[in-house]
């Protein structure tokens, strides 16, 4: 699924207000639909849990390409993708539970 990056910080405090949470193992997702707009997507890696950028861009490479396998999002939903885990965790493993999240959000 291609996905645009949210940047507007109206959209992403309203996703925190008035987004619905999907909890996973490892990762954490606020959805919000937007009228008469296309899906957008923010990924989140906290810095407290991993201090060196390199670590950060690698996860947040992952969950990207991790979200490109998923099937599309038809609902037209934004959503904001907080990863939770401590340690890194392989691709195949955040696709499985990407696909979960996705349809449990459908």
């Amino acid at each position: 699924m291609k996905l645009k990056p949210i940047k507007d910080k109206k959209k992403i405090t309203t996703l925190f207000e008035k987004g619905r949470v999907i909890n996973g193992e490892n990762i954490s997702i606020r959805v919000h639909k937007f009228k008469g707009e296309e899906p957008d997507c923010v990924i989140s890696v906290p810095k407290k849990s991993f201090p060196l950028a390199v670590k950060r861009n690698l996860i947040k490479r992952r969950l990207k390409a991790a979200l490109a396998r998923c099937p599309a999002n038809k609902d037209g939903g934004s959503f904001f993708l907080i990863y939770l885990s401590k340690q890194i965790i392989p691709t195949k493993t955040l696709e499985e539970e990407l696909n979960t999240l996705i349809k449990k959000m459908q």
